[in-house]
């Protein structure tokens, strides 16, 4: 037997049609609705899931197969979901008489109606899903560079998700990809930095990947389930593009299993509408991951996909700005009467300096100047006539100049690649500003060789994926370096400036200056709506501020001492979403008028007590007043003087704070009233709907502060917890090993960094007893912090043999309901969850001095 051999090639996977398999994956089940909303097609494991084994569903109505109230529910989900393809969810429907039950999505997809079926979803996923799209948004929301977002990104999806290895993979000029983030199991071999060919992925999978940005193969394994009865010949096949369970190339499955995974989830990365990249999730056992599970993935590729598109865009911005300045640096003292010609020419070496290269030229009115690497004098006629074919008016770029114009004598060493910018400003002329590069012959780490293999099977040669997955390297040669598009952003600023500034002509069109004057205004408007409320509460503390102030002194100290409050009050709001601790507010305060040898002049005291994160702003605001009104008038004001702080829960709940100052001045009622005055008596008041009752005793000022119960929240009765002042925080870390124990990743992960950051030199965590004994058994850490509470445990145990090694240690909890530390550990420092970075610092300080 022959066959065609010319016919194998990696075209071949670009023409298999996997969007019309005719089958699904197993874990699931299928109903296709035409028009009519009559069943057309079912997967052959309907069964499974309406229970009925003898019945024909084809042509039957919906609502006749799973029930009525179904059926209406489903409708209304795709209804809700809205036109095109987009899907509906409807989860443990109680299919026909109730004894069956699934989750389901159902999407329209050219006049047809898909419902998928599968395995409801666990509580424990259910609940994940509601918080991982905003715990994944919030933890990367902050990261404005590609690196740490990458890193972060496969770290937390692997904590998230489960997944043995997560890759963020992206794609480079040619088509091929890159992995630039991996975070794995530590026996799994690293891709990290290595490249996979364009045909790992071919043309028709990457625009599926553009139209389900989700897509799931629980195992790699699995075998086929057809759909029921085969499309008459002549009619449209099923289209399964936006199908969750879609089967899966043969030839992909094997790829896989040649890697040793056997399940595995892709998410896209997608920016302005093309494929950008994937988050790629590989396990080595099977793994599904439920439909909750999977709409919260999707939700944050959708955010994830607009997060590199402004990262990317910002970085474009940020070189064209800077660009611009050095254009100005280099038309500096340029000549008015100077021909464009001269000026340009004179100034080749800056300009090269614009765009990495290793030459650059100019070709003006038919002739030719260069600096730096160039093509012969000879070859650039034709060169240009080239370029001013392909480019017209438009900047144009190649790295292979070789194979675009044929001369393998001229091109492919010393000049590779060309970025040619036109800068006429008249329509028939043909002049442009060109960079050079020269050959970049480099060796690219492969994951596998490249091309895949043709094998003889029983149906005829076919393409099959790559069987050897050890690093292979492959030699670049004849062309350069790739011209980015952070190259082609500088290019155009230089096209702009040479044009619009320097020749004081402009060959935008009325239409494009009205976008940009639009956009400009869009911009300010945003800003504005942005920062109008601060502005106005700015203004209005600085106005009132000064209106009872006696000195410009007194007008500084007072203004920049509320604005820290605000900004303290600020940061404590956005540092969660519950607010903060009342005790941690005045004691941060007070900090500012205790001194070294009268550190008692301030006494608080109190039951622990929390305050929303509406309360704690105009509190933070309000006590501020209080205490600066001590220090320039009151008790405060004078070494001798005290303050007594104290607050305690009444009987309807509300929280009575005692505010009572001794051994200062005496005290004079007021004959006028200020700023300050009205803010400490009216915000309470009108914000929060308690009361002020201010007592001017001579002997010293005496206040009642009541804030009403539905402003506080409970916290831990334990009070040994560390606080830290940010000013007097320090580090004892720097070369130490320490042990954490955490059974929380994503919070394991968090506190390692901040353990890191302050100067540990190694960092071991564990996530329950027994990998922490089996830690300190072979290496006794530094110190430690350990979680109090791991799940079903603690890490008493622990604490013991650290103790018996007299290893410092500090605990760490979550819990501010009341839970205490066990009976014989009172004694150890506790930080509370979420751990920052100051009281970490002195927890660790404090017991680690003490035992050296």
């Amino acid at each position: 037997m022959s066959y065609d051999r010319s016919a194998i090639n990696l075209t071949n996977c670009d023409r298999e049609p996997i969007h019309i398999p005719g089958t699904i994956q197993p874990h699931g089940a299928m109903i296709v609705l035409n028009d009519d909303g009559l069943v057309s097609f079912v997967s052959d494991n309907i069964d499974r899931f309406l229970g009925d084994t003898n019945r024909n569903y084809v042509g039957a109505h919906l609502a006749d197969v799973i029930g009525g109230a179904l059926a209406h529910d489903i409708a209304n989900a795709v209804a809700q979901a809205g036109p095109g393809h987009v899907g509906g969810v409807v989860l443990k429907a109680k299919i026909g008489d109730g004894r069956h039950v699934a989750d389901i999505t159902a999407h329209r997809y050219e006049g047809r109606t898909f419902l998928e079926f599968e395995q409801p979803a666990s509580v424990e996923d259910t609940e994940v899903a509601l918080h991982l799209t905003q715990s994944l948004v919030r933890r990367v929301d902050s990261l404005k560079d590609f690196d740490a977002l990458f890193r972060a990104t496969a770290r937390l999806i692997r904590a998230m998700l489960g997944y043995d290895r997560v890759m963020v993979y992206r794609f480079l000029h040619n088509g091929a990809g890159r992995v630039v983030a991996e975070a794995k199991e530590p026996s799994l071999t690293s891709f990290q930095g290595q490249h996979f060919p364009v045909s790992d992925i071919p043309v028709q999978a990457r625009k599926l990947y553009v139209k389900n940005w989700v897509r799931v193969i629980g195992d790699a394994s699995f075998v086929p389930v057809p759909l029921k009865p085969t499309v008459p010949e002549g009619e449209p096949s099923v289209d399964l593009s936006h199908a969750h369970l879609r089967s899966v190339s043969s030839i992909h499955c094997e790829y896989l299993r040649n890697m040793g995974v056997a399940a595995s989830m892709s998410i896209s990365i997608v920016v302005d509408g093309e494929l950008w990249g994937l988050i790629a999730c590989h396990h080595n056992t099977p793994k599904l991951l439920s439909i909750p599970l999977r709409v919260a993935t999707e939700l944050f590729a959708q955010y994830f996909s607009l997060h590199v598109a402004a990262i990317e865009h910002r970085q474009q911005k940020a070189a064209a700005v800077t660009t611009r300045s050095r254009l100005d640096a280099i038309i500096a003292g340029v000549d008015p009467n100077d021909t464009v010609e001269v000026t340009l020419r004179t100034r080749l070496r800056e300009f090269s300096s614009l765009i990495a290269s290793d030459g650059a030229g100019l070709w003006s009115g038919g002739k030719w100047w260069s600096f730096g690497v160039s093509p012969s004098e000879a070859a650039i006629p034709d060169l240009m006539d080239h370029v001013s074919a392909r480019a017209g008016k438009l900047i144009w770029d190649t790295q292979n100049l070789m194979g675009e114009t044929g001369n393998e004598a001229e091109y492919g060493s010393r000049v590779s690649g060309l970025l040619a910018i036109p800068i006429s400003v008249s329509v028939s002329a043909s002049d442009y500003l060109v960079f050079f590069r020269s050959e970049e012959a480099h060796e690219i780490e492969w994951a596998g060789e490249p091309r895949k293999k043709e094998e003889l099977t029983e149906n005829g040669i076919r393409l099959s994926p790559r069987g050897s997955f050890d690093t292979w390297r492959e030699d670049v040669r004849h062309k350069s370096l790739p011209w980015t598009s952070g190259d082609l952003v500088v290019a155009d600023s230089i096209r702009s400036y040479v044009r619009d500034v320097m020749l004081s002509h402009n060959d935008a069109t009325e239409e494009q200056r009205e976008r940009n004057e639009q956009q400009r205004n869009r911009l300010n408007s945003e800003m504005t709506h942005r920062v109008k409320n601060i502005l106005a509460l700015v203004k209005s503390i600085a106005t009132q501020t000064g209106s009872s102030s006696d000195s410009i002194d007194d007008y500084t100290r007072s203004f920049e001492g509320r604005l820290r409050a605000l900004a303290y009050a600020h940061d404590q709001s956005f540092a969660g979403a519950e607010g903060g601790e009342l005790a941690d507010l005045i004691e941060a305060e007070a900090a500012m008028h205790r001194f070294g040898n009268m550190p008692d002049r301030i006494q608080v005291s109190g039951e622990p007590l929390g305050l929303s994160e509406h309360s704690f702003g105009v509190f933070a605001l309000l006590l501020h007043e209080m205490m600066t009104n001590a220090a320039k008038y009151g008790s405060l004001s004078v070494p001798s003087g005290k303050l007594d702080v104290s607050w305690s829960l009444t009987d309807e709940g509300d929280c009575r704070l005692l505010w009572i100052e001794s051994g200062g001045p005496e005290v004079i009622t007021p004959t006028r009233r200020g700023f300050g005055s009205n803010l400490i008596e009216k915000t309470i008041a009108h914000d929060l709907g308690g009361t002020v009752d201010i007592d001017f005793d001579p002997a010293g000022l005496r206040a009642t502060i009541v804030l009403p119960s539905e402003h506080l929240r409970a916290v831990s009765g334990d009070r040994r917890a560390v606080e830290a002042n940010p000013d007097t925080a320090v580090t004892h870390l720097d070369g130490l090993r320490v042990l954490l124990v955490e059974d929380q990743s994503l919070i394991a992960m968090d506190t390692e960094e901040l353990l890191r950051a302050l100067g540990a030199a190694e960092v071991t965590v564990a996530a329950n007893v027994k990998s922490a004994l089996a830690s300190i058994a072979v290496s006794a850490p530094d110190c430690a912090v350990l979680d109090l509470n791991l799940g079903g445990t603690t890490s008493e145990d622990v604490a013991r043999e650290l103790g018996r090694l007299r290893v410092p240690y500090v605990f760490a909890t979550g819990y501010r309901d009341g839970s205490s530390v066990p009976e014989g550990f009172e004694a150890i420092p506790v930080v509370r969850k979420p751990v920052s970075e100051n009281s970490l610092s002195v927890a660790l300080s404090s017991v680690v001095a003490t035992e050296r």
